[in-house]
């Protein structure tokens, strides 16, 4: 895509922040084949889909909620043994923790939105740099090489990586840093009303919102739109 465009490319923003989950992806577990992972562990196969459901999806709330704590990719691999150990637990199931661990990580997948891989290549075809500011762990780096996207993005700055969380406005400056963007010239966007919209915000930080669901409120946001197709037009003010 070829664009022409003025003084600093006829763009509000020189910079676009990416928040990853729920903006340009969603995440999905597979319960079922969780449960026929799991078959051979269990008594007289009393596991069911409605009863691994709540167990499988708290698990990997646990990770999300904890991974900052974990910042070196041995720890990182410790607590994802005890995080399995601990659903086998709730679930009844007797398994070698490493058999858990490698069900858990399979059974998980990373589901780009259908407008994503358009809408940053707009953004780069503008002349924009973007970068993930995202609240994940060590290994983010690894779901975006595995999806193709890496050559999209200046740098990903990763929450368990530089140890802080969203909406910390240190996670934000760190960003910045990496970015060389001044915070005037530098849109963020993502899902959450408070760790993304709140969190940039609160730093000075132009903030836009993605509501796929429409029932989402940001009052700090300088837009809110329903996905990220609008996006481009937005960034040209």
């Amino acid at each position: 895509m070829s664009v022409a465009y003025g003084e600093n490319g006829g763009r509000l923003y020189d910079a676009v922040f990416l928040d990853v989950d729920g903006t340009l992806l969603w995440t999905d577990l597979d319960v079922e084949g969780y449960v026929e992972d799991l078959a051979p562990y269990t008594r007289n196969g009393d596991l069911t889909v409605e009863r691994a459901w709540g167990p499988v999806w708290k698990s990997l709330h646990r990770h999300i909620e904890e991974n900052i704590e974990h910042r070196t990719e041995e720890d990182l691999a410790g607590f994802r043994r005890r995080n399995a150990g601990i659903t086998a637990s709730a679930l009844g199931i007797d398994a070698p923790v490493e058999v858990l661990t490698e069900m858990a990580e399979r059974r998980i997948s990373f589901n780009p939105y259908p407008e994503s891989e358009m809408v940053m290549e707009e953004l780069l075809a503008m002349g924009c740099r973007l970068y993930v500011v995202s609240n994940w762990d060590l290994l983010l780096g690894d779901v975006l090489e595995d999806l193709g996207w890496m050559d999209y993005f200046g740098a990903v700055v990763a929450s368990a990586v530089v140890g802080i969380e969203k909406p910390d406005c240190g996670i934000y400056e760190e960003a910045l840093r990496i970015s060389g963007s001044p915070k005037h010239r530098t849109v963020m966007v993502g899902n959450d009303p408070v760790t993304d919209i709140r969190g940039a915000a609160s730093c000075g930080i132009d903030a836009v919102m993605i509501d796929r669901k429409g029932n989402d409120q940001a009052h700090e946001a300088k837009a809110t739109l329903p996905e990220l197709n609008a996006l481009p037009s937005l960034v040209r003010g």
